[in-house]
């Protein structure tokens, strides 16, 4: 199952800094980048849309309740129309912090900050808040479990909402750092302390999240980026960072399978899966290109 580079986005129309973020929904890619511009895509990288949508760097996107939401280290979350990018709100300004990310659940808006606050929106209005005493550079939710990572380790926290009330308490802390991802809803995985190597383990609180798979054959490097898919009822993943190839692997009773790998000659930052066989690249200056896996 090879890989290839099916398209690129035209230099006149890539970000001018490092794309940080990418979000394929509905049938578009959305990118944000270090220039504080978010950016639509049609699915062969033809640019749709473009907003200089904060001053600095956009760190996160989600899309919920009909709209896009953007979060940045200017210290400010907002919402934006979903296709021509016109800002509907900007929903927190608060210049003692920084957000780093973003969420929509559970019919809710969650971010985490660089004051290791997760808050709460409901209805466009703060419902609550829990503190996890260290920055959230990265957040994955999964039912009422949230993943969240700051440099060192993968921590995972029950949530659980009821009426006015927000109950919560850390599950799990595993040594390693971001990137993470989940895959489907069985397993996720995250990158070793030493950033090389990545670990899977079973997305089940009453097995205490097993650990099913360590793969030490990764990167010679350090891993940027992770992202897993279910395709055809199987389980995929795929890693990039600054050896600058793309590796694919194919997941089977939890046994982790290197089946493609592909130098893309650009420092991976982002990988997002699109339609079924085809992911998306983001990289440093900007770069933005979609592979496919052929047959």
């Amino acid at each position: 199952m090879p890989l290839e580079i099916t398209c690129r986005a035209s230099d006149n129309d890539k970000h001018e800094w490092d794309v940080t973020y990418l979000l394929y929904h509905g049938g578009k890619l959305y990118s944000a980048a270090d220039d504080g511009k978010i950016m639509i895509w049609s699915q062969d990288l033809t640019k749709l849309n473009e907003v200089q949508a904060h001053p600095c760097s956009v760190y996160c996107l989600t899309v919920g309740d009909g709209v896009l939401w953007s979060c940045s280290n200017d210290g400010t979350i907002k919402s934006w129309h979903l296709e021509t990018l016109k800002p509907i709100e900007t929903l927190v300004e608060d210049q003692e912090v920084e957000f780093w990310q973003i969420k929509y659940a559970k019919n809710c808006l969650f971010s985490g900050d660089s004051k290791g606050n997760i808050n709460v929106y409901k209805k466009n209005k703060l419902y609550g808040q829990i503190n996890l005493a260290e920055p959230v550079k990265l957040m994955l939710m999964s039912g009422p479990l949230i993943f969240t990572v700051r440099d060192l380790d993968l921590v995972i926290t029950e949530m659980k909402i009821e009426k006015d009330n927000i109950q919560y308490g850390m599950k799990q802390v595993f040594m390693g750092r971001a990137p993470a991802t989940l895959i489907g809803k069985n397993l996720f995985a995250y990158s070793t302390r030493e950033g090389r190597e990545v670990v899977i383990h079973e997305n089940n609180l009453e097995k205490n999240f097993k650990a099913v798979a360590r793969i030490t054959e990764c990167s010679d490097l350090l891993i940027n980026a992770l992202e897993g898919v279910v395709w055809n009822n199987t389980e995929h993943l795929f890693s990039g960072g600054w050896d600058k190839i793309l590796k694919h692997w194919s997941i089977t009773r939890n046994c982790p399978e290197n089946v493609a790998s592909l130098n893309l000659d650009l420092v991976i930052n982002v990988i997002s899966a699109g339609e079924k066989n085809e992911v998306y690249v983001g990289g440093a200056d900007g770069h933005l290109l979609r592979v496919t896996v052929k047959p």
